[in-house]
């Protein structure tokens, strides 16, 4: 299949149209019944794999509570989007990555390099399994020789390594991690990276869980089903989690075969055996007894013949075989 040439390829298949492109790009659709006047989520990127489009930005969400932001996943196009949501990036002081796939990472050295630049930038804590204090090191080696320039001909005496810090965080059941005045925040190790890949390489990947005083909000992160996932998401308010059409699934087991058999790695093994069908979803979110799910880092089967519509209504009924509650698609700037 043409699609698997990368796994960014196959993200593409939810452009599905002028009509449907419009629509992403601007899209004004907000769930009012989901909304709460205490804190509000806004889906800054859904688009499911790397690669760069018209229509959605790299995966990244923010929870506005109380005035202050709590940013999960940093995707190519993350700083763009919150200033287009309306939010200065400079009032960020937590970020919290899923794991460290390109698709949630890209826009860390560009959002750490502009609140430096800025002047105004409060201490920032990147939050995330291992690694994550590395890339934070990698992302300022990045900006590095701005830095240095910036300090000779602008006279700033600030440095970025007294603002800005990585958190590695280890864990495996639900685990507390954060907590401030204003939300508490547990993570589970999901089910992204298989047991033969962990046992070849340090690097995890993570769901975390938000409590505030009006609602919970979790965010299964990239995964296949995940017992993990499911208890960290016991009657949570909002469930936001990756989605692959259960059709194109299926179509990835056929393309996957030839590996599953060698035993041997490719992009369709990866795709078919460490992200979510929309069955997935929909087991995940009964078992875990949510109120709301919200459908995001999408990966669709289309064509130019199929309107966003249908294909939202599709991903819809899937999830709706196994879960009766309200189920909303993502799109990006959606409010919720």
């Amino acid at each position: 299949m043409a699609m698997l040439a990368g796994f960014g390829t196959a993200s593409h298949l939810f452009q599905i149209g002028s009509a449907g492109s419009d629509a992403l790009a601007q899209s004004k659709t907000e769930s009012k019944s989901a909304e709460s006047k205490g804190s509000k989520l806004i889906l800054l990127g859904t688009q499911g794999g790397p690669g760069v489009t018209l229509t959605r930005s790299e995966t990244a969400s923010v929870l506005v509570v109380g005035g202050q932001l709590y940013l999960v996943d940093c995707g190519y196009d993350t700083l763009r989007a919150l200033v287009q949501a309306g939010l200065s990036y400079n009032d960020l002081s937590n970020v919290f990555l899923t794991h460290l796939h390109n698709d949630h990472t890209s826009d860390v050295a560009a959002l750490l390099s502009h609140k430096w630049t800025s002047g105004r930038a409060q201490a920032t804590t990147v939050h995330g399994p291992f690694g994550t204090a590395a890339l934070v090191d990698g992302a300022m080696a990045f900006f590095k020789a701005d830095t240095e320039i910036r300090v000779v001909d602008e006279g700033r005496t600030v440095r970025p390594e007294s603002l800005f810090h990585g958190h590695d965080i280890a864990v495996s059941g639900p685990t507390e991690v954060f907590r401030d005045e204003r939300v508490t925040v547990k993570a589970v190790e999901n089910t992204h990276f298989p047991e033969r890949a962990k046992k070849r390489m340090p690097y995890r990947s993570i769901g975390y869980r938000f409590d505030m005083a009006d609602r919970s909000v979790v965010f299964s992160g990239d995964t296949a089903y995940s017992s993990g996932v499911v208890a960290l998401a016991q009657n949570a308010d909002v469930f936001v989690c990756e989605a692959m059409d259960a059709a194109l699934h299926k179509q990835m087991e056929n393309a996957a075969k030839e590996a599953i058999a060698k035993n041997t790695e490719s992009i369709a093994r990866h795709v078919l055996e460490t992200h979510s069908s929309t069955d997935d979803v929909g087991r995940m979110a009964a078992e875990a007894k949510v109120k709301s799910v919200v459908l995001n880092h999408l990966i669709a089967g289309g064509g130019s013949n199929r309107t966003l519509e249908s294909v939202e209504a599709g991903l819809i009924a899937s999830v709706r075989k196994y879960f009766s509650g309200q189920v909303i698609v993502g799109r990006d700037q959606m409010k919720i």
